[in-house]
């Protein structure tokens, strides 16, 4: 497996995670799958699998930007409600898209 589709197993691994983090804990409930965000982001961090190992660039980053948009509003309701107590399902959540756009930029083919 090159790095490029490692990078983007490994990001979208950890964006479908998010979904089931609460608070510092990793919790596999039923209320994990009732919000539309929650489903966005599996369903991203799904496409971001499949689309690393298919080698696809293109829709790997199409995928990653749908996980960083919703990471990216995350951000801006930490600072717009003054709190910036950033959780452990944030960080996991933008380290899964940098290490994503990281496999989709990757490196240029000769």
């Amino acid at each position: 497996m090159r790095r490029d589709s490692t990078l983007g197993v490994i990001g979208g691994v950890l964006i479908a995670v998010t979904i089931f983090l609460s608070g510092n804990t990793i919790t596999f409930s039923a209320e994990a799958w009732k919000g539309t965000t929650a489903l966005v982001l599996l369903a991203a961090g799904i496409a971001v699998i499949i689309f690393s190992l298919g080698g696809n660039r293109v829709a790997t980053g199409y995928a990653a930007t749908v996980a960083g948009t919703i990471a990216l509003i995350q951000v801006v309701d930490l600072i717009r409600d003054d709190n910036f107590d950033f959780s452990a399902r944030l960080i996991v959540l933008v380290i899964g898209v940098v290490l994503a756009f990281a496999a989709a930029w990757g490196r240029n083919r000769s």
